[in-house]
Order: structure tokens, then sequence, then C-alpha cells
């Protein structure tokens, strides 16, 4: 089919097409690296279908570009390989929440004894320990009742309003402090959540060091470890609802943080 006659039939000029690129490819970078949408969940043809949806919903309330209509091929590849990168960056800034309760879930698979025991992520294609895949995936869930998709959805829009297109990329001092900043507070909050386990399990090894140096004929590494591992799934249990409750409260600050790094202040 010939292109010009596409556009023909559509009634869009050679500018809004440019738009739609531009548009388009601010929100791949989006799904290259946001929570829920970068996972490898069905077909890649849904996920474009899905890119594409979000672009013609958008486009009606996006403004045009500086160099809309000039047909100016190095501006334009310009220009869409800036758009991708502010998409990932927005979505990267709030992965790092489901990246800090990895981070906690190897910890405390690593005090428990279960760093060897690994599982295959079908979303993912790649070999995760046990806990970081749980936790992981808990958390995802979370996200996804607290709405955060659609959150992640309406900053990409508000976006571009205060960085149009074109515009190239963000202040760099300043995604740069927010970025080191929102790292921060990923670790942070990866210490917290695997704290309640690393707790138990450090006392657990002081006392079993207590009673091996007692009485050293005791095989107290075989004891140990069983112990560990049911210490640790208890006290997994009783904070489950607390980690709920930290996690929307991360989530709603990460979303917040990111988006005061694109520059659209608090939601």
């Amino acid at each position: 089919m010939d292109p010009q006659a596409l556009v023909d039939l559509f009634g869009l000029s050679t500018g809004e097409i440019e738009r739609l690129v531009l548009i388009f490819s601010r929100l791949s970078g989006l799904f290259l690296s946001a929570p829920f949408f970068s996972r490898s969940i069905g077909p890649n043809r849904i996920k474009l279908l899905m890119v594409v949806t979000v672009t013609v919903v958008i486009f009606p309330l996006v403004s045009p570009w500086r160099g809309e209509g000039q047909g100016d091929i190095l501006v334009m590849g310009y220009a869409a390989i800036s758009e991708v990168i502010i998409g990932a960056l927005f979505g990267m800034l709030v992965h790092w929440v489901l990246v800090a309760v990895q981070v906690a879930g190897a910890v405390m698979g690593f005090q428990m004894g279960l760093s060897m025991a690994m599982v295959m992520d079908p979303t993912s294609g790649m070999q995760e320990g046990v806990l970081s895949n749980i936790m992981y995936l808990t958390a995802l869930m979370i996200f996804l009742a607290f709405n955060g998709h659609h959150l992640l959805l309406e900053g990409i829009t508000r976006s571009f309003a205060t960085l149009p297109l074109g515009g190239g990329i963000p202040h760099s001092e300043d995604l740069l402090r927010g970025g080191v900043e929102i790292l921060v507070r990923m670790f942070k909050l990866a210490l917290l959540v695997a704290a309640p386990v690393i707790g138990t399990t450090k006392l657990l090894y002081l006392g079993m060091g207590l009673i091996n140096r007692a009485s050293p004929q005791i095989q107290v590494f075989f004891v140990a470890m069983p112990l560990a591992q049911i210490m640790g799934f208890v006290v997994m249990g009783l904070t489950m609802t607390v980690f709920g409750q930290v996690m929307v409260a991360e989530f709603d600050a990460f979303i917040s943080a990111a988006l005061h790094v694109m520059g659209i202040g608090n939601r």
C-alpha cells in the first residue's frame, strides 16, 4: 500500500504523522522499563497494540512540536531517540521499587539458606531466587491493586505538557539529583523490607553459636538451617500486612518522585 494513500485515507498531514511517531516513541520507552508493562506477558503484538492504542488516544491532547512539518530526518531522528529515553527514564524510576523488593528477597533468601534455590521466571526469562520471585510478584500485584499502571499512563500523558515533544531530555543536574535520591530510597526500602528476617535469623545464629560454644558435639549447622527457614517464613507471614501498607506508601512516593524529576510536580 502506498504510504501517501494511507495518510490521505486518515486525513493526516505529514506533521501529524511525525507527532504520532514521537508520541509512540515516548510510550515505547515507558513500556520498555515500567513495572507490569515491561514484563514479557503475552505476545509482543498485544503489547504493540496497546502502545498504538494509547498513542491514538493521547494524540488529540498533545500540542504540535517545534519541528512539525519541516521534514528534517535528522531532527526527527534525534527527537524520537530523546522521546524513547524520556519514557524509559520515567518507567525505570518507578520500577526501582520492585528492584528494591527483589534485592530484599535475595538478602532474605541468603539469610534463610535459600540462596541456591532458583526458579525460572517466565515473565522475565531469567532464573531468580525463589524468595525474590515471590516478593516481586507480590509487590507487582499490590502495584496493580494500587492502580499504579493507571498512574503511570496519567503521568506520561501529563509529561507532554511539561516536556513538549522535541524538547530534549530534562535538565541533567535535576535528573541526576532526583535519580540519586530515588536510588538511595530504593536501598533503604530493600533494607526495611528485609530487616525483620535479617534480625530474626541473626539472633538465631547467635544463639546457635552460643550453643555450639557450650556443647561442641552438637551439629549446630544441621539444626540451624531448618530453623532459619521456618522462622523466616513465620516472620514473613506475620509482617505481610505491614509489607502491603509499606509498599502502597512507597509506590506513591516513588511515582511522585518520578513525576517531580520529569518536571510535572505532585499528582
